[in-house]
């Protein structure tokens, strides 16, 4: 989907659930930070190729947890983004709710034209299948790769051609100016009466992030540069907005502070958290290949 639907899907959960322009304007910033994975000039265009880290690197639950460390409610926007990127077709890709847990199984128990491939003694959990030629071929531009690769994504199940993301878009607007406008309500009074330097610490934020993503579209393999002569601003427009972020995180630092001091007034209960699923995970694996199963497909 698109960083707009993103974004307004976001802003329109945190207005109905809770109200407040600082936290819709949060889980909108939430709603832009997965994106960030996709093809920048950081990430070598080969390796892009191979692993593709895109619906990946930060569509993740790991991204998840990384995010409630500022915020439960950037933490919110990003499980939203995740979550809307998974109702898109499986051309999309879908999202890899699991990396890099899952990039632990690299074979297919048949190939791309469904023949029985060798298995690995070594290797106990496969895929099914890997990507059919014809899922490849028909997938987006910047996700068309030569040759099948591991079916790693959680597929969607709706299809998309747009239809999908617009219908988030629309509705999602409409959301928002029902929330604002509605009679009797006096939302759009108390948002304009909200203190003009609260909105300053997000006008930071965001400005990162654009500026972030200005650099990355400069490199994107699907819809090459049109003047490439000015392609070399994008190591400055990164260093930019890596440095814009890293000023929004300091001026945002006493409610992260706080959220760290809730998160971790009971370090015992995380531990056991960690631990726990761990365990659960590796004792799903070892069931699955046990009692006379050599291999388990996921």
């Amino acid at each position: 989907m698109d960083l707009q639907t993103h974004l307004a899907f976001g802003v329109a959960i945190g207005f109905v659930f809770f109200g407040r322009p600082e936290i819709a304007l949060l889980v909108g910033l939430g709603a832009l930070l997965p994106d960030l994975d996709r093809e920048y000039w950081f990430i070598g265009r080969q390796a892009y190729k191979q692993e593709q880290y895109h619906r990946a690197l930060f569509h993740n639950m790991f991204m998840l947890a990384l995010a409630y460390l500022v915020s439960p409610f950037i933490s919110l926007g990003v499980f939203i983004h995740i979550l809307q990127d998974s109702f898109t077709s499986s051309k999309d890709r879908g999202c890899e709710w699991l990396y890099p847990i899952s990039r632990l199984v690299k074979l297919g128990m048949y190939d791309a034209d469904g023949h029985p491939q060798p298995l690995d003694p070594k290797e106990h959990v496969y895929f099914y299948q890997e990507d059919p030629h014809g899922l490849v071929e028909y997938a987006d531009l910047d996700l068309r790769e030569e040759g099948p690769c591991p079916w790693r994504r959680t597929y969607g199940p709706a299809l998309n051609s747009s239809l999908l993301d617009r219908g988030f878009l629309c509705g999602s607007i409409a959301i928002i100016a029902i929330w604002l406008f509605a009679p009797g309500e006096a939302h759009l009074t108390f948002l304009l009466s909200y203190p003009s330097p609260g909105y300053i610490t997000f006008i930071v934020g965001y400005a990162a992030i654009a500026i972030i993503f200005t650099a990355g579209e400069l490199d994107r393999r699907d819809e090459p540069l049109k003047i490439p002569r000015f392609n070399f601003i994008k190591y400055p427009l990164f260093a930019v907005g890596l440095a814009s972020f890293a000023s929004w995180l300091v001026l945002y630092r006493n409610e992260i502070f706080a959220n760290l001091e809730v998160i971790f007034s009971h370090p015992v209960s995380i531990l056991l958290g960690v631990l726990l699923m761990v365990f659960v995970s590796l004792t799903v694996i070892k069931w699955q290949t046990k009692l006379g199963k050599t291999q388990a497909i996921v």
